[in-house]
């Protein structure tokens, strides 16, 4: 997979973020000739750098200089402006820039167009002009029968990037798209918030006591990403087999536990507007143009399955099971506690 991305000139989206800055650290790894960061936040992008300079004094080898490889790109996808000048001379694009929080994009809908639907439109044109190798869109599972704001835009971005193989003429540009479950540890998630609950002695508060989640760590969700650009032929939604499924309330139970914090109460405050209490994969319509592999869900718009495929893959869509709360709690102590304790906020 190195070899693949060997002396590539890759632009990332949103790179502040908690996958982007995740996924600018894993490409360091990788010989890459340049990686521009790009993001919207000043401050974010001054954290990156102090990252990757603790990062590359770890690592401690050659080809991991930041000076020779690492660019820092202020501004916004809403600017087309520059969204052109950021992507001159890339060879990839992963879009991660988007409004993610439910309540946000509720409350701001124009700005959660702005920047899931209109910023994408900006990348996708930016990426076409300047002959963009490969583009990869970043989604969620929120997209599948949206009810809310981010749901709905993050839908239409996807609509977007698939559909711009009808746009592209003889441009070479191909476009996918990598959707995601919720993932564990990203700022204003779950698990971080819950956390910080228990860190100030507060009961914690749970939406809903039937609340069920599809979930993925920061290290799944880049090499979800770094694959997907690796197998993209154009036109695919990608979507990872490996993820797994629990009810946010056995998650704060859980939590209460590895914490030592059992006397804290769980508090039901009702869903938020937008909010659903399950969220689904692929939608019905989907089913019939799914690819099964060892890794994705691939969803196509040129595959057809036949009866007997549906019934296979609605068996394998199925066989998700919610995790105990002793398997949780086994989850989270092994991997994330030493994290939380040093950071509640995010990791």
């Amino acid at each position: 997979m190195n070899k693949y991305f060997n002396n590539k000139k890759i632009l990332v989206t949103g790179a502040s973020g908690s996958i982007g800055s995740a996924l600018v650290l894993r490409l360091l790894k990788m010989n890459c000739k340049v990686i521009r960061a790009f993001s919207n936040d000043e401050n974010g992008l001054y954290e990156l750098s102090e990252k990757i300079r603790k990062f590359n004094s770890n690592a401690n080898l050659k080809y991991q200089m930041e000076k020779n490889k690492i660019r820092y790109i202020y501004g916004d996808v809403s600017d087309k402006e520059r969204c052109l000048t950021a992507s001159e001379n890339i060879d990839i694009v992963i879009h991660a820039a988007a409004m993610k929080h439910v309540p946000f994009c509720e409350y701001n809908p124009f700005e959660a167009t702005k920047t899931n639907v209109i910023g994408t439109e900006n990348m996708v044109n930016a990426s076409l002009t300047n002959n963009v190798s490969r583009f990869l869109l970043v989604s969620t599972d929120k997209v599948v029968s949206p009810t809310s704001c981010l749901g709905a835009t993050k839908l239409l971005a996807e609509r977007v990037v698939i559909n711009s193989k009808n746009i592209k003429g003889s441009k070479k540009t191909i476009f996918a798209c990598a959707r995601f479950g919720n993932v564990i540890g990203t700022r204003g998630s779950i698990v971080p918030y819950l956390a910080m609950q228990i860190k100030n002695n507060q009961n914690l508060t749970v939406t809903d006591p039937n609340m069920t989640r599809y979930f993925m760590t920061i290290d799944n969700a880049t090499e979800v990403l770094i694959e997907s650009i690796k197998e993209m032929k154009g036109g695919e939604i990608f979507i990872p087999r490996k993820l797994k499924l629990f009810k946010v309330m056995d998650l704060a139970n859980s939590l209460k536990k590895i914490y030592k914090k059992n006397k804290l109460k769980i508090k039901i405050i009702g869903k938020r507007p937008g909010e659903k209490v399950f969220e689904n994969l692929v939608s019905e319509t989907e089913i019939e143009n799914i690819k099964l592999t060892k890794k994705f869900y691939t969803i196509k718009d040129s595959i057809k399955n036949n009866k007997k495929k549906i019934s296979s893959i609605n068996k394998a869509l199925g066989q998700y099971k919610i995790m105990s709360q002793k398997e949780i709690f086994d989850f989270f102590k092994n991997k994330y506690l030493v994290l939380f304790n040093k950071n509640f906020s995010g990791f």
